[in-house]
């Protein structure tokens, strides 16, 4: 028996933390790409050290589609994922339910403002059967009359919970403003007027605009080939044709506007849901990076400048945040939280006082290396699981970024200097410009959020 010798602890310091390491970039996955003849791109990364496969479909166009439909009607992508795995013209939507469920499989679908998706895990032994039902799903969904009244019932009956939602209504209304008139202004989940007058005609011609091979990328990840993989979609896919209906073209990309206030009635509220901010960047945005880094900064996690204002020094909240919220043709930055009504508008002071300060301040070394070495941590969990990989893997394609991006993300986070953060949040942070969209009680709000302009008041039904 071999004898360990242990290393003595008697001369340890137990009061204070050990030194972190230096972090190290965490190779991405290497992956087989590959181009079917009808167009559809298929990533393929093998993993056989368990008998799972995971396979993720992702069209690269989603509710942003509902702006350019006729009478713009937001919720009409968001049904039409939802409606894929309820019923096809083979499987009733119980049918597909229940073979899921005997074979200890998954399957879901939805969509958000870039991309609609379809994915599916299960055991190796039964992918080909699971990946028939997907194909099914994806190739011949029947949009039936009877589901698609019960998705508009459930729908109808969520949006009116979430009038109730202090968030759900500021949240609303910033994304309204900051994108006017551009595509991503309109709620994913639609409103009570437009899921009320969503047709099947609008469903089908929704489907053809989003679900055709050119507009597909597949990952498959876990214990698969790349030979495997082609193969069945070569089998389940070959004769599936492109819609021959022109590609949208997007607008240009909003710019920031002036500062502007709304509020949003919210019926008995004794506390203000604040959502204040302005555009930002595109996801493929060559200084996504510092910009990230230096949000995470700001108001990124939990030790995090904003959050330390509010929740510790001023007692204001539980808990504040802001991002960088980045889609693939545009973003926006923002900061969220929730307060006491009659400490609203000392709450917008401290934020606008936290940006200011990192817009004209180095940061110090201390902040600097604490939020890389949450970082560092923090992205390896990210890529925990199956489903996880494929998101990433896909995102390269669909935010069209190098194939080496995941692999030498924490060397450039790594890299950055205290000037880099200073100059990403002096290009990218606008205090001056705030869009501030507040949900509560309005009446006692007006008065004293005068100081940051004439307020815009609507009531709860927006």
């Amino acid at each position: 028996m071999a004898i360990v010798k242990l290393r003595s602890t008697e001369n340890l310091d137990r009061t204070k933390p050990p030194k972190s390491g230096k972090p190290k970039d965490m190779k991405f996955p290497g992956f087989f790409e590959a181009k079917t003849s009808n167009g559809i791109t298929v990533l393929v990364i093998e993993d056989n050290r368990l008998p799972l496969v995971t396979s993720r479909f992702v069209f690269r166009s989603g509710a942003a589609e509902d702006f350019f439909c006729e009478s713009k009607k937001p919720g009409l992508s968001s049904i039409t994922s939802e409606l894929l795995t309820k019923g096809t013209i083979n499987r009733s939507a119980t049918e597909i339910a229940n073979e899921i469920d005997y074979l200890g499989a998954s399957i879901g679908s939805g969509c958000n403002y870039d991309a609609t998706f379809v994915s599916s895990y299960s055991l190796k032994k039964y992918f080909s059967r699971v990946f028939d039902i997907i194909s099914d799903v994806i190739l011949n969904p029947s949009f039936s009359d009877e589901e698609i009244e019960r998705v508009r019932i459930q729908r109808l009956n969520s949006l009116l919970a979430m009038t109730d939602d202090g968030d759900y209504l500021a949240e609303k209304v910033f994304i309204r403003e900051v994108y006017k008139d551009f595509p991503y202004e309109l709620p994913i989940d639609g409103d009570e007027e437009s899921v009320k007058s969503i047709s099947r005609k609008d469903i089908l011609l929704n489907y053809k605009k989003i679900f055709y091979p050119e507009n597909l990328i597949v990952a498959f990840v876990g214990d698969i080939t790349p030979d495997e993989a082609i193969s069945k979609l070569n089998e389940n896919f070959a004769g599936w044709e492109n819609s021959g209906l022109e590609k949208t073209e997007f607008p240009e990309t909003p710019s920031i506007k002036s500062q502007k206030v709304f509020l949003i009635e919210k019926k008995g509220a004794v506390q203000s849901s604040i959502k204040t901010g302005h555009l930002g960047i595109h996801r493929s945005h060559p200084d996504y990076i510092p910009v990230n880094v230096m949000n995470t900064l700001l108001g990124g996690f939990f030790t995090s400048r904003i959050n330390k204002n509010l929740r510790e020094v001023n007692g204001f909240t539980y808990g504040a945040r802001s991002q960088f919220h980045c889609c693939k043709h545009s973003g926006d930055f923002s900061v969220m939280t929730e307060v006491k009504t009659d400490i609203t508008a000392d709450t917008l002071d401290e934020i606008i006082k936290e940006i200011n300060d990192i817009k004209n301040k180095n940061v110090s070394a201390e902040e600097l290396r604490d939020v890389k070495n949450y970082i560092s941590g923090n992205f390896p969990m990210q890529l925990e699981t199956p489903n996880e990989v494929a998101t990433k893997a896909i995102g390269l394609k669909l935010y069209e970024l190098d194939d080496d991006y995941y692999s030498t993300y924490l060397n450039k986070v790594n890299q950055l200097t205290k000037e880099d953060i200073r100059q990403a949040a002096e290009k990218y942070l606008h205090p001056g410009n705030l869009l501030i969209s507040i949900a509560g009680d309005t009446k006692a709000l007006s008065k004293s959020l005068k100081k940051f302009g004439d307020a815009e008041v609507t009531g709860d039904n927006i």
